[in-house]
């Protein structure tokens, strides 16, 4: 009913909104896209879709839940409404799965669906999509995006002028693509959102996906007008102020991205709708803390972490764990403070369910068993290798697939200290080399802005204690390759050469 519609809320003093109880939506953001979208519902439940579908674009998932169950409170009959709370409850880019609780909420919204009847053949079409992700649940995860994604790419060989059908199909492209050192389906999905942007100039997922799709180091420099353009978009919603940090950690642009992280963090403080901190913002502060580190403002970072950890209660999200779990151990780790790397917690807070994320563990391991190893205690890094050993055990029989290689990358640069402190050092050499070549190969994940000390970068630590000036000076400059700009590797290659 409603045609290309910009969502822009009742601005409000943003302490005023908080101590008045404004709904975090309407409080915190003043402008967020251009998205059209029509479906058959009444015209008050297509003005909550219109949020709630532009929610959806920006990632803010909690927030578009509520926005499509208010769609569904204004017409019973909105089918759409129901389709928005299914999508709103998986996460096709994010790590980690979706909640028991939340997949619960998608299966029965989708079961209300059925039960209705799509108002056109179009809406029929993307209420298939939905249903295949949530019918393939006995197959697990993996499989159920796979479904998804497949049956995305129906909705848009049937309506190849709808822009969402592109927009989504690009996500779906991107949560399903093969691990590639080439980059071809992000090449191609990146050429699809440009076309899209030609079409859609103020479409937030257009943006968005885009910096997903050239969040690469070959692809950094295409991704940064897309960066620059979506905070300009949506310059209070968090994860949006945050996205284009992804390319400026691909780029070294650390003063922007400490800027805009710290900017998103606020703003996902602000828009916390209960009692626990939105998960945005300890992802924003990950990203912050490592763009503060790389630019040596070691107090700032510092800061940021105390304040996180400080907090009572965090969102049970595997973002919020994991940047819990890794920004200390990168305030530690990246000042070279080994004895304060060793003495981490390995549950760095108490409101998170540790058990939930396993993955996560692996960062406070990893920093422990190097910390111990460094400082002389080979009993200690050796057990930390002895956890991260289990923990890759763990996620191989759960499927864990990235996270997985990872561990045993983690595990492997702990085993290689922990020979070096033994005395070691030709084993210790070799298995820093092969951790170093499993991290290059998988990668860095979106969750993070980079290992918490790149195995590389160990190694090159490792040969500059053995006196092997040159080949030290190649892992540096490997390092820097893959991550421009970094300080530790920066300084450390500057003392070879003056060497």
């Amino acid at each position: 009913m409603t045609n290309s519609v910009s969502v822009r809320p009742l601005a409000v003093g943003l302490f005023a909104a908080a101590s008045l109880g404004v709904p975090p939506v309407a409080a915190q953001m003043s402008d967020m896209g251009v998205v059209a979208f029509e479906t058959s519902c009444t015209s008050e439940a297509q003005a909550a879709f219109d949020e709630a579908i532009t929610l959806l674009h920006h990632m803010m998932y909690v927030q578009a839940e509520a926005a499509f169950g208010r769609a569904a409170a204004a017409d019973s009959g909105c089918a759409m409404a129901q389709w928005g709370i299914g999508m709103a409850n998986f996460h096709p880019l994010w790590a980690g799965q979706p909640s028991a609780e939340g997949a619960a909420r998608g299966r029965a919204a989708m079961e209300r669906a059925v039960a209705l009847a799509p108002g056109s053949d179009r809406e029929a079409a993307w209420l298939d999509a939905v249903q295949a992700f949530y019918g393939a649940a006995d197959d697990g995860y993996g499989a159920q995006l796979v479904a998804w994604a497949e049956a995305q790419e129906k909705v848009l060989e049937q309506f190849p002028n709808d822009v969402d059908a592109g927009a989504f199909t690009a996500l779906a492209r991107l949560a399903t693509a093969p691990r590639d050192p080439d980059f071809v389906l992000q090449r191609e999905v990146g050429a699809m959102l440009e076309d899209l942007n030609e079409r859609a100039p103020e479409h937030p997922g257009v943006f968005h996906y885009a910096i997903h799709a050239y969040d690469h180091g070959p692809l950094a420099e295409k991704g940064l007008p897309f960066a620059r353009g979506y905070s300009a978009m949506a310059p209070e919603v968090p994860h949006a102020l945050h996205m284009q940090s992804h390319i400026f950690t691909r780029l070294g642009f650390w003063d922007e991205s400490a800027e805009f992280n710290i900017r998103s963090a606020r703003a996902a403080l602000i828009g916390d709708s209960d009692d626990a901190t939105s998960a945005h913002y300890a992802h924003a502060v990950d990203y912050a803390v490592y763009a503060l580190l790389q630019r040596g403002d070691m107090d700032g970072a510092a800061a940021l972490v105390a304040e996180m950890l400080g907090l009572e209660r965090h969102q049970q999200h595997f973002g919020a764990a994991y940047a819990l779990s890794a920004a200390p151990a990168r305030v530690a780790m990246e000042q070279g403070d080994w004895a304060a790397a060793a003495a981490l917690s390995e549950t760095p807070h108490d409101s998170i369910d540790w058990t939930l994320f396993p993955q996560t563990r692996a960062n406070i391991l990893l920093a422990r068993g190097i910390g111990a190893a460094r400082t002389g205690d080979a009993v200690a890094a050796r057990e930390a290798e002895a956890a991260l050993a289990a923990l890759h055990d763990d996620l191989v029989e759960r499927g864990g697939g990235y996270w997985a290689e990872l561990a045993d990358a983690q595990r492997g640069s702990v085993a290689a200290w922990a020979a070096f402190a033994e005395g070691d050092a030709e084993a210790a050499v070799a298995q820093m080399q092969a951790a170093a070549e499993i991290e290059d190969r998988i990668g860095k994940s979106a969750v993070t802005p980079g290992h918490v000390v790149p195995a590389r970068e160990l190694l090159g630590d490792m040969l500059t204690e053995l006196g092997r000036e040159a080949e030290a000076r190649e892992a540096y400059e490997a390092t820097l390759a893959l991550s421009p700009d970094r300080r530790r590797s920066s300084l450390a290659l500057s003392g070879l050469k003056e060497g």
